[in-house]
């Protein structure tokens, strides 16, 4: 990619982020509880600049993010010693993510974010924010890459289907020149 294409990139995925903290900042007043932590932040870094990475696809974000907030809420009401329940909360949210395919890096952050957290807080202070917040996130992601990228998000293994498709249905092409033809395509739309 040349050098001019990258910054333009770097600079509207930096002005999104901008865009998308100073909303959620707002949005604390108007809620009343906090939507935006140091998780969300790296989601929006894969969901702005490595969209089409399985890890960065809806189910992975919202249920890798939901699955390992209520394992954590569930750790530090069953686990009185806060060290012992960080650890386990932390090994089981990557076991729980790999075991459920939803396997989201940031949302393994949650365990330790929830135990520095306020202790006396209750678990619906902790799950609201975490739901809104990768909904959010989402939705922030699907309206720019429509706008800046003209391209959907979510994409990922329907995107390279659909190319692929599209490529084998060309007339006098075989399977290999259809795949070369969907990379090609998907690469271009990057």
């Amino acid at each position: 990619m040349h050098f001019k294409h990258r910054l333009r990139d770097a600079t509207l995925a930096g002005l999104a982020a901008f865009t998308a903290v100073i909303i959620l900042s707002y949005l604390k007043d108007w809620t009343h509880f906090m939507v935006l932590s140091a998780p969300l932040g790296a989601t929006l870094v894969l969901l702005l600049l490595l969209p089409s990475a399985p890890l960065s696809r809806p189910k992975h974000v919202i249920l890798g993010h939901l699955l390992t907030t209520i394992l954590t809420i569930i750790g530090l009401k069953f686990i009185p010693d806060p060290m012992i329940g960080l650890a386990v909360c932390f090994g089981l949210s990557f076991t729980l993510m790999v075991l459920t395919d939803t396997l989201h890096p940031p949302a393994g952050a949650n365990p330790i974010l929830i135990y520095l957290a306020d202790p006396e807080l209750v678990p619906m202070d902790f799950l609201l924010p975490t739901l809104f917040g990768t909904l959010f996130m989402i939705g922030f992601a699907s309206v720019y890459h429509y706008i800046f990228t003209h391209r959907r998000y979510p994409f990922g293994p329907k995107a390279h289907k659909k190319a692929a498709n599209v490529a084998s249905s060309q007339p006098g092409s075989t399977a290999a020149n259809a795949a070369n033809a969907a990379k090609s395509n998907i690469n271009e739309s990057s």
